[in-house]
């Protein structure tokens, strides 16, 4: 033991010494100050003209950034992608390059960056509501041309261009792109609404209103909140909601006015049951459902069972002749079969009744399968907003209906947009309309649609009351978009045709488009190794890789052939983007000959149409073969009469196999020792003396005699 630890001695004073001789060489070395983490964000300036900026006008900035960093190798560019967080400023032109950088700051000790951008007119122009909010993602370059990026060289900073007063509520709205809150019926929690600022605000004043009629109620007195946001910033609001045991599966509503700006938020209410169907969520595809007007709801479905269900179908029951309709289509769709915990979407195109009074119209849902006894019933509000009345007041310009040709776009693929637009006043006309359609912006993205070859915008002289007309627009999505919906901004400016002061009217409507990317689902190989003899089992492999960017759903394997397996039909489920995988089967062959068989791989493409792949494979079978006499007997003594026969053979090569196996134990365990000895030898021979290395001398104590291994 003694020997061992000097020997862990010697070895540490190594390593020290080696660190050392380390820290002397590179220890004059340039490296990198610091990774993006400890880097401050850059500082901004900005210089704005005109200085007074209204709803609708363009306007040029300036923009001075400072940034202390000192990376290793020294920037010399910068590509900055501009985006309007709360879509508060329209876009022209989102990406730029820099590539002149100023000398430090006389006054700065520092290390630091300083570098310019101009942004002309004619690529911003400021929209509203609101405070209109640049976001700056900054990616400096070791090339002048932008593309060898710095590693860590990645910033985002915001700022604030134009100044909107009383308009920190619209700041704040409910994030639609995070799951529905659910709670049980006859329960009391605490349910966490999202909330998602798109700008600095503070201390927001929220007062949460709760329709009485629905049985669902806040469990405390107090219904008023305050909160603060940083600009980006995700929050729930924590509600303490009571839902009455009586209340129906549904999604209610509950408003929220934040600082003076009414909106709608969703609450799931889902039963005490073991599990089945449920509308996990929906989604209607405009902010603002106007009476008269066509939209869309798209419904996510869950099987939250246990088990697979087939054939499963959503209807919508029990529609309001006179409120809310199904608009040229059927009101039942098909979302096929799901597996336990699977999730698909199914569309409805819907009309709002041209007179309605502005209010939350409940949508019932019905939900069924083959192994469902009962359907599933769930209750969806649409909340629909008045437009003008007939009174003589000012005219509203509505999107009554649009169409881009299919289901869902392609990313990389230009579509036709037809809008139908519609003055809902009877009584008066409209004149000097101006139509602007731009791509919203979103977090990810300053907007994924451009106009392809044609001008976004549309110039209507008159619209008489009551009258409507139709624009087409082509529009090119992102190739690299990914899979989702998307919005698209459509912003009204007229005037009364009534109004001899010629007072501007503006409104903006918003609509979503579903946008996909193409089906590359593939399948790689069909592999059946052999050949196989009869009464044993052949592998089959199947190869399959999804190289798109959106989630097949629904794969199942379907096998036929002369051949017999476990499982013949297999359902394997949903296949996501980039992922790639393999199916195996047992196949018994039915006799000798040629094994022939095919795959057919069926699945549904992010469109919800079911496509089909068909693999051919095959393998010879031979006859059963019998054991190698002359193998089995060699070197053998005889088996008795009466051992067992072939049984008996098959146990002596078990044997044989036993003895080998133990027989290569016991040389290892032979090795291992020798190898050990000789360890220890060594260990002895390095704590003699340098001078008895080759021996004791002559006048040397006779050595004790040495101890040999245990």
């Amino acid at each position: 033991m003694k020997k061992k630890a000097e020997r862990k001695k010697k070895t540490a004073e190594r390593a020290a010494a080696l660190v050392l001789l380390c820290a002397l060489i590179f220890g004059g070395m340039p490296y990198r100050a610091a990774v993006a983490d400890d880097v401050p964000d850059p500082k901004v300036t900005v210089t704005v003209s005109p200085d007074s900026i209204k709803e609708g006008n363009p306007f040029d900035a300036t923009f001075h950034f400072s940034h202390e960093y000192d990376p290793t190798p020294a920037p010399r560019s910068a590509v900055i992608r501009v985006s309007s967080p709360n879509n508060a400023v329209r876009i022209g032109k989102s990406e730029f390059l820099v590539t002149k950088f100023d000398e430090d700051d006389e006054d700065d000790d520092s290390d630091s960056l300083n570098y310019n951008l101009y942004i002309p007119e004619r690529y911003l122009t400021y929209v509203g509501p609101g405070s209109g909010t640049l976001r700056f993602t900054i990616i400096y370059c070791s090339d002048g041309d932008g593309k060898d990026k710095i590693e860590d060289g990645k910033f985002t900073v915001q700022k604030t261009v134009v100044y909107a007063s009383g308009d920190s509520g619209s700041l704040i709205r409910v994030d639609e792109n995070s799951a529905t809150p659910s709670i049980r019926s006859g329960s009391s929690a605490i349910v966490a609404i999202p909330l998602i600022s798109s700008g600095p605000v503070s201390d927001a004043r929220i007062k949460v209103t709760v329709p009485a009629e629905n049985k669902i109620s806040l469990s405390t007195a107090g219904s008023v909140y305050t909160m603060s946001f940083a600009s980006g910033e995700k929050k729930d609001l924590n509600l303490p909601l009571a839902v009455d045991a009586s209340v129906a599966e549904g999604i209610y509503p509950i408003t929220l006015n934040i600082d003076g700006a009414d909106m709608t938020a969703y609450v799931r209410v889902s039963s005490s049951g073991k599990g089945g169907l449920i509308v996990e969520s929906y989604h209607l595809d405009r902010k603002t459902v106007y009476s008269g007007s066509r939209f869309r709801m798209d419904l996510v479905i869950k099987n939250t069972g246990a088990r697979t269900l087939h054939n499963v179908t959503a209807a919508l029951d029990s529609l309001a002749t006179e409120a809310i309709t199904v608009s040229g289509a059927l009101d039942r769709q098909t979302a096929g079969s799901l597996a336990p915990g699977a999730s698909a979407s199914v569309s409805f195109p819907l009309s709002a009744a041209s007179k309605m009074e502005t209010g939350n119209y409940i949508v019932s849902v019905g939900l069924t399968a083959d192994e469902l006894e009962e359907a599933a019933v769930t209750k969806a509000f649409v909340p629909v907003s008045a437009t003008a009345s007939t009174d003589g007041s000012k005219p509203v310009i509505i999107i009554e209906s649009y169409d881009f040709g299919s289901r869902a776009v392609t990313g990389g693929k230009e579509f036709g947009l037809t809008l139908n637009f519609k003055n809902t006043n009877p009584s008066t006309a409209i004149q000097n309309l101006k139509i602007t359609i731009s791509s919203t912006a979103d977090e990810d993205t300053g907007g994924v649609f451009t106009p392809a070859n044609s001008s976004n915008t549309f110039f209507v002289s008159k619209l008489g009351a009551g009258a409507g007309i139709q624009k087409k627009i082509g529009l090119y999505p992102k190739a690299d978009a990914v899979p989702k919906s998307y919005g698209i901004d459509v912003k009204f400016e007229y005037e009364s045709a009534s109004d001899s002061k010629h007072e501007p009217l503006t409104a903006t409507e918003t609509i979503s488009i579903p946008l996909t990317q193409p089906d590359r689902f593939e399948v790689t190989g069909a592999d059946l190794f052999g050949p196989i003899s009869v009464g044993t089992d052949g592998q089959l492999s199947i190869s399959y890789v999804n190289k798109g960017k959106s989630t097949v759903y629904n794969l199942s394997v379907v096998l036929a052939g002369n051949f017999t397996a476990p499982e013949m039909n297999s359902y394997i489920g949903n296949v996501e983007s980039g992922t790639s995988d393999s199916f195996e089967a047992n196949l018994t062959p039915q006799g000798e000959g040629t094994l022939r068989g095919t795959a057919t791989l069926t699945y549904e493409d992010p469109n919800g149409e079911t496509k089909e792949i068909v693999k051919d494979f095959s393998c010879e079978v031979t006859a059963q073969q019998a054991p190698d006499e002359g193998m089995l007997n060699s070197g053998a003594e005889p088996v008795p009469d009466g051992a067992g026969g072939g049984t008996g053979k098959f146990v002596l090569i078990a044997a044989l196999a036993a003895a080998g196996a133990a027989a290569f134990l016991v040389i290892r365990k032979k090795r291992a020792k020798k190898k050990q000895l000789l360890l220890d030898m060594e260990d002895d021979y390095d704590d003699l003396p340098p001078e008895s290395a080759e021996g004791p001398e002559e006048t040397a104590e006779p050595a004790a005699p040495r101890e040999g291994p245990r």
